[in-house]
């Protein structure tokens, strides 16, 4: 597992927003942010959806600032429209994590393995660069998926898979 503290410090490093739909695979993480709150340099927001996370680093983007969303994987669905009509058509760039849900052993809800199965597809359909987060090396898939986003000045994501940002 990636430590919190180390995950944090990187990120403030980058962005100065965080916001999304908390995922158990974002336990650790999460909580180290919120209690730690008060030392943090970033802004942290509680979306109700995950277009709502969206929107809302959109317009972080629109600020000059740079955001990272969070959300599990089911969110995909709900971020369509969002994605593409907003941060994609007026190239605002965000960093979304998304957790990588459905795979062994975590096939426990059928939601799980159907977006399992089609996370990666539907990330290529919207044209939207992804890599898989991984332990070991998080810092250079981190680096590769900052510079594409600022390159590109558009959206890119980092699936997680279980293990990864929590126990």
């Amino acid at each position: 597992m990636i430590d919190p503290s180390e995950f944090i410090t990187f990120l403030e490093k980058k962005f100065q927003y965080i916001c999304g739909v908390p995922c158990s695979y974002f336990k650790e993480f999460l909580a180290h942010l919120a209690s730690h709150g008060t030392e943090t340099q970033l802004k942290h927001v509680y979306a109700t959806r995950e277009d709502e996370a969206i929107g809302i680093a959109s317009g972080v983007a629109f600020s000059g600032k740079k955001a990272l969303v969070y959300m599990q994987n089911s969110g995909i669905g709900n971020i369509g429209d969002a994605l593409t009509s907003l941060a994609q058509l007026y190239k605002l760039p965000m960093l979304i994590l998304i957790s990588y849900r459905g795979l062994e052993p975590d096939n426990d809800f059928p939601e799980h393995s159907i977006m399992g199965e089609v996370n990666e597809p539907v990330l290529k359909a919207f044209k939207v660069p992804y890599w898989n987060l991984s332990e070991d090396r998080w810092t250079i898939e981190m680096k590769a998926a900052i510079q594409k986003m600022t390159e590109t000045s558009s959206p890119v994501v980092l699936l997680v898979k279980k293990g990864v940002l929590c126990q």
